[in-house]
This record gives structure tokens, sequence and C-alpha cells, in this order.
């Protein structure tokens, strides 16, 4: 949770899998992403064909598979409008003209054909080495012929998966916090800002939002009692429920094995770390200092936490042992730095940081020794809670650099970043990347 955000809240008080077939032919060397001399490979995606009526979902699945691999960062999916080869190119390998494909600089070539037959929509997936000459890779995955933008998202994270073998994130969620008129809203969506589900509205404020690691469960801070408390929203059945502590308890954390719960608690004039058991049992507390400990972050082993302190007299970032145990101060640099996430690599650390114009931007620190490095700068006044993609390689976060609230997912570089989600009539705040599905 942010520092403001706290303040100013006391101030104020899932889709059934894809089943599917595979094959395919020796692999190519992986892509490693972040290498010295990594490069965006150049993959061309035709629009994917369809029988009869299916058509128009091709090419909805064509448009979403596109938008995923650009916004993976390792692809540059190039434009349509340059292809060479005949539209009408069939799936076989010795149909391609391979040629054609070289020719407009592709060295991948993504092909898909889709059927629906008793309810369900079936995606033919192929992928070819253009250089090589060969198709390299086959699979035929399958849904409900009603959720086309699950079948998209499950290709993209088949096709990231071959060239890097890392798992994709084009099937996870993300949730928020949307208000609006007066109302408090949690929201999912998918990774690509479509799909939206509303699964909370309420005019009691919410903030907060996290994942338990299975996907099942979200932690939110609510003010349904009148203060700030940690509740537990069950997706399978929506049911809402409070963790039942005393005080004014917010920004709750599932440990990664969903065991524990790390979160703050008020008392008195100052704020501390605490823990508890994840069906609110055995609270302990962790931190001790006279001072405003607010937004715990675990690391992906769950042996550290991560948390923002004034305890120097700003706002830092800390590193403390699970039991509390070892706490160190991981920044020096700036006066007023926040909202930390750890990167489920473990390596690095996001957080939200005022620099000296007063604007917030998010930075990197690495885990060890706290070196800065920055993600965003001169785009809008506020850029800030940072939350990783479960493979570590994505972040999103909320920035109003259009004037309002909006979320952008970036690669964690900061060079490539692109507004997925976002209305003039709403604010978006608190975005949590959600777990592997």
């Amino acid at each position: 949770m942010t520092l403001r955000s706290f303040l100013l809240a006391l101030v104020t008080c899932a889709s059934a899998p894809l089943a599917l077939a595979a094959s395919s032919s020796p692999e190519r060397p992986a892509i490693v992403v972040g290498s010295p001399d990594f490069r965006p490979l150049p993959v061309a995606v035709p629009g994917f064909s369809g029988e009869g009526d299916v058509q128009d979902l091709a090419t909805e699945v064509t448009a979403t598979v596109r938008f995923d691999l650009t916004l993976s960062t390792v692809f540059d999916v190039l434009d349509p409008k340059g292809y060479l080869a005949d539209p009408g190119e069939g799936l076989s390998p010795s149909t391609i003209a391979y040629r054609r494909w070289s020719d407009v600089g592709a060295d991948g070539l993504v092909k898909a054909a889709l059927r629906s037959e008793g309810g369900e929509l079936f995606g033919e997936l192929h992928i070819y080495e253009v250089r090589a000459g060969r198709e390299v890779f086959t699979r035929t995955l399958h849904g409900p012929a009603g959720s086309p933008r699950a079948l998209a998202h499950r290709m993209s994270d088949e096709i990231f998966r071959y060239y890097t073998r890392e798992p994709g994130v084009f099937s996870t969620r993300i949730a928020a916090i949307r208000k609006t008129n007066d109302l408090y809203q949690l929201i999912t969506f998918d990774v690509d800002g479509h799909n939206p589900e509303l699964l909370l509205s309420e005019k009691d404020i919410l903030l907060l939002p996290s994942w338990r690691p299975d996907g099942k469960e979200l932690l939110l801070t609510s003010y349904r009692s009148g203060r700030p408390e940690v509740w537990a929203y069950r997706l399978s059945d929506h049911t809402f429920r409070s963790l039942g502590h005393r005080g004014n308890s917010m920004g709750g954390a599932y440990s990664p094995d969903g065991k524990r719960i790390a979160y703050c608690l008020t008392e008195g004039a100052d704020t501390h770390i605490w823990v508890m058991n994840a069906d609110g049992t055995n609270a302990r507390r962790l931190t001790r200092d006279p001072t405003i400990d607010v937004s715990p972050a675990w690391s992906p082993d769950g042996t550290h936490i991560a948390f923002t302190s004034d305890r120097a007299g700003t706002p830092q970032l800390y590193v403390m042992g699970a039991d509390g145990s070892g706490v160190r101060r991981l920044t020096f640099q700036g006066n007023y730095n926040q909202t930390p996430d750890w990167s489920p690599r473990g390596d690095i650390i996001a957080f939200t940081a005022r620099d000296e114009r007063k604007v917030f931007d998010l930075f990197f620190a690495s885990a060890d020794r706290g070196v800065i490095s920055r993600i965003t700068q001169d785009q809008g006044r506020t850029n800030e809670e940072p939350s990783f993609a479960p493979n570590g390689r994505l972040i999103v976060f909320r920035t109003d650099r259009s004037g309002y609230g909006q979320l952008v997912v970036s690669d964690v570089n900061g060079n490539h970043q692109m507004v997925i989600l976002g209305s003039e009539d709403a604010d978006l705040v608190s975005p949590a990347w959600g777990p592997f599905r």
C-alpha cells in the first residue's frame, strides 16, 4: 500500500482451462530475454483462417495474438500490410513460400486455423522457422466457442513458451479498484485490458487487492465496518468476509505458499507490520520501532518481507526476515520511496518514488544491494503501484499520463509501455497481477 493512500484513508475514514494436443519438431535455441544481445524476434502473424461463421472469430483471435506478442516485448510483430505471401497460402509446410516471408524480414511465422464443433472452438496452431524453411511446432487447443479471446491468449502462451522456454502470462488476470460515481469496484480483466468482470461494488472504501497464490481469493482493505480491515473475497462463490482483527488493519499480502498473510496494523500513532495465518488466526507483530511501517511484500521464496518505513525520517524501503529479524534499509536515494513489489524472479524490487520535482515515478532496486534503476520519466505526474507479472518479465502500474487514472503494462526496463485500460469516466488504482492459472 502507499503511505499516501494509508494516511488519506485514515483521514477519509475463472474460466475452465483449454484442452490441447501437441506435437513439435526439435526446438530452436531459446531466446534469452534480458541478455546483452537480446533483440525482439521478427515474426509474421497472417490472418488466421476459419470455417464458415468462424471467420469473424478467427479475425478476433488473430488480432488478440498479435497484441499479446507485441505486449510481451519479446517479439517484433511485422505489419500485415507489408506481407508478400499469398493470403490463401495453406498450413502444410510444403505450401509455405518461405522466401516471401524472408523478404519481409520475418524469422518466425505463426499461422492457425479455427473451427467450431459441438459448442467448442478449436484452434490448430503452427509455427515455422522461416530461414530454416520448416515447420517446428504444431498444437491444437480448444475451449468454449463463446471465449475466442481465451483461446487466443492460450495460443500466445504457447508461442511465448516455444521461443523462450518460459511460461507466458497471457491467460492470467489482473485485478484493480475502479472508482466511479461514488462507488468502489473490484474488477478483474485480461492482461490486454479486455474481458472485464465486476466482482464487487460498494459505497464503502475498497483498497489494495492482492491475490492468493492459487488465484482463488483476493485480499482487500474494506471499510464495511466503518474502519479499515483486511477482508478476503472468494471468486468461486463471491463471498466477502473479514479476517477479524482488532484495530485499523490494511494492505494484506499472502505468502508465496498461501499459508500466511502479512499486513499492517495501526496502534496509536504507529503502524506496524504483522503476520497471521491465512484463516486470520495466530497474529504476530513483526516490527516494533515507533514509526509507520506499511506495504509488506513477500520475497518469492517466502523467507523475507520488503516494506516501507519512515523510521529514518522519510519513507524508505526496508527488508527483513519473515519472522521480523535482520531488518536492513534497502534505499538511500530520494526522500519518498514506497509500494515495494518483489519480482517473482527474486532479483529486483519495483517501487514508487517521488523525485525532486514532486513527481511520482517507478524504479527498481536490486534486492541484495539496493542498486537503483529508473523505469518511468516524463510520462505524467504520477506513475505508481507496480505489480509484477507471475513470470517477472512485465509489470502493470497506474499512471495519470492522459490526465486520468489508466493502467500500463511495461517491460522491466521501461522501454516498451502500453496503456491497456482507462477511461475518463473512472479512476483505476492498485493493479494486482494475478498468478498463473
